[in-house]
């Protein structure tokens, strides 16, 4: 991959060198409805070139925005996944999510007071 990705490197190179020195100054009108633009075929080529760079980063950053929500659904499916089973868990050892007591049960006593109060005595 990395000589392929060279060999592309030194082909576009060569081609850009070839287009700045070796292109005609032959006129290019094109009419884009609202303006008409006058450039020559160097402005042609540098015209296609950055649209193949805007095009580059555009798939680029479609990529990564993918990536990143298909990550964040993956990491939002598990976070539900293991609140689900912690739920269940403490649901079978009697005890709301919380971690406090659904029900009181014959033998455990008085509740205790609620923080900062005092008990009688």
């Amino acid at each position: 991959m990395l000589a392929l990705g060279l060999v592309l490197v030194v082909l576009s190179a060569i081609v850009i060198i070839g287009a700045l020195f070796g292109g005609s100054n032959d006129e290019a009108n094109f009419n884009l409805g609202l303006f008409d633009v006058e450039t020559n075929t160097l402005g042609v080529f540098l015209l296609g070139a950055a649209t193949a760079l805007f095009l580059a980063v555009g798939v680029q950053l479609v990529v990564a925005g993918t990536r990143r929500s298909n990550r964040r659904r993956r990491e939002h499916r598990e976070l539900n996944r293991l609140t689900e089973e912690a739920e269940a868990r403490a649901k079978a050892a009697g005890r709301s999510p919380a971690g406090q007591r659904s029900e009181a049960r014959p033998g455990d006593g008085p509740a205790p007071p609620p923080p900062g109060t005092t008990r009688p005595g």
